[in-house]
This record gives structure tokens, C-alpha cells and sequence, in this order.
């Protein structure tokens, strides 16, 4: 089963063309590595899948419906707004810096989606939210607050806060690159266990041996276009493009 296809999109900010025609396609319980230089446009276009940014050119469909599309006078339009809104609830989204409520608990940071936007009775939401920081061995720092919590244990609790929406998909932008090795590690942990329960990732991510160890596929990014896709063995291992043979002996020069 398909469950997000993106095809042919163009991004823009002003004169810059940041996704000169970008595709990708990922079944039910597949993990997608995205790696590449930054300023590449992975993580726009990772923004761009569940409509943090929108897309001038292209097509976006999740689960067989359209989000977006171009119509013949070559303008992406967005299905009508609270569609757009239900398929964005399928994607959940893990950033760099975390982007935790710095004001709220973490129990309070897992139950305010779903209670605000699902509708779920509190109750139920708590019970979740125990459970999930259950699953990221953070049980104990539920009254915590993010100050009080490690950047491997806010990034947990991102994780955790992404779930607590019961997402079909899981995007993850660069999660462990403002982290210490030690920290990098907690996390990667966390990211195995979702792939050994087959959760549909996507990955936008520095760490090459996670993206061998876990990611199905894998596609290397440079300047707005996907210029090598594969088997994750095959590019990582096996690099046939120019760029990312470079590009895989820089980063693995800097470790």
C-alpha cells in the first residue's frame, strides 16, 4: 500500500528554487534515509509532505488522496482546508530543535494535541501519553519541564508528543544533530525500536550508520534534486554518482 506519494515538486523562496523536482513514494512500513550536503533541500522538502511549506509545482497524495496537485495552468492547488488538515494529522513530524511547549509539562506537551485537536477525553490522552513515554523510558519526568530534561530526553519527548497523534507516518528532520554522541545514541535507540514495530519513517539524517543499519531505502540529496536512489546498502556501501561518493567520505572523514 502506498502511503504518501509525492511526485515532481518545486519549491521556491523568492529567486532561490530550493526542489527542482523532487519525487518520492513510500509503502506501509518502509523506512526512507534522506541524506545529502546541507542546503540541499531535504528538510524542505520534508516540510513540504505534510504542508509546513507549501509547494508551487508537483503533486502530494497520502493514503490515495490528494493534498495537492497541479491543475493544467501548472499551479499546485490544496484540497479544500480541513481535508488538508485531517491528512496532516497522518504525518507526524520530529524537528531538530525539538520545538517542545518550554511552558508545559511533558505530560502536559503529549495530551494538548490530541485533547485540542483529536478531541480525545483527557483521561484518555494521560493514559496514552504514560504509556508513550513508557515506550522512551521517560516514565518518570512526566511533571518535568523541557529546561529540566536533557537534549536526548527532549528529543524523546518529541518523539513521544509525534506518536501521541497515532500518525500512519513518521518524519524525522535531522532529530539527533544537535546532539552529543551519548545523547545521539538514546535516541537512534528509540528511532530502531519504532522500525523494528514497521512505523513508516522517513528520515532526513546526518548518521550513516543508522541509515544502513535501519532505512530500507535510501536517497541522497544535492541542490534541489534526488540524485541517487537505491537500497540502502547499494548508495551507502556502493555509491555510483560522483557526489555522493564525496559526499559519503566527508562525513565519514569527520567521524
Amino acid at each position: 500500500m502506498q502511503m504518501l506519494q509525492a511526485s515532481d515538486i518545486f519549491k521556491s523562496f523568492g529567486t532561490l528554487e530550493v526542489l527542482k523536482g523532487v519525487s518520492l513514494q513510500i509503502s506501509k512500513g518502509e523506512i526512507i534515509a534522506i541524506i545529502g550536503p546541507s542546503g540541499s533541500g531535504k528538510s524542505t522538502f520534508l516540510r513540504c509532505l505534510n504542508r509546513l511549506e507549501t509547494i508551487d509545482r508537483g503533486s502530494i497524495a497520502i493514503e490515495g488522496q490528494y493534498m495537492v496537485k497541479t491543475g493544467p495552468d501548472g499551479k499546485a492547488t490544496y484540497a479544500a482546508e480541513q481535508t488538508v488538515a485531517q491528512m496532516r494529522r497522518k504525518i507526524g513530524m520530529v524537528f531538530q530543535n525539538f520545538n517542545l511547549f518550554p511552558h508545559k509539562s511533558v505530560l502536559e506537551n503529549l495530551t494538548l494535541a490530541p485533547v485540542m485537536v483529536q478531541k480525545m477525553p483527557y483521561e484518555q490522552a494521560e493514559a496514552n501519553a504514560r504509556v508513550l513515554l513508557q515506550k522512551v523510558g521517560l516514565e518518570e519526568k512526566a511533571d518535568s519541564y523541557p529546561f529540566e530534561l536533557s537534549g536526548g530526553q527532549q528529543q524523546r519527548v518529541a518523539i513521544a508528543r509525534a506518536l501521541a497523534m497515532n500518525p500512519d507516518i513518521l518524519c524525522f528532520d535531522e532529530p539527533t544533530s544537535a546532539l552529543d554522541p551519548v545523547l545521539t545514541g538514546e535516541v537512534l535507540k528509540v528511532m530502531k525500536d519504532l522500525a523494528m514495530e514497521h512505523m513508516t519513517m522517513i528520515v532526513v539524517t546526518h548518521e550513516i550508520g543508522f541509515a544502513r543499519e535501519v532505512a530500507h531505502r535510501v536517497m541522497f540529496m544535492e541542490d534541489g534534486y534526488i540524485i541517487e536512489e537505491g537500497a540502502a546498502e547499494d548508495v551507502l556501501l556502493n555509491p555510483r554518482h560522483e557526489s555522493t561518493q564525496a559526499f559519503l567520505s566527508t562525513v565519514l572523514m569527520a567521524r
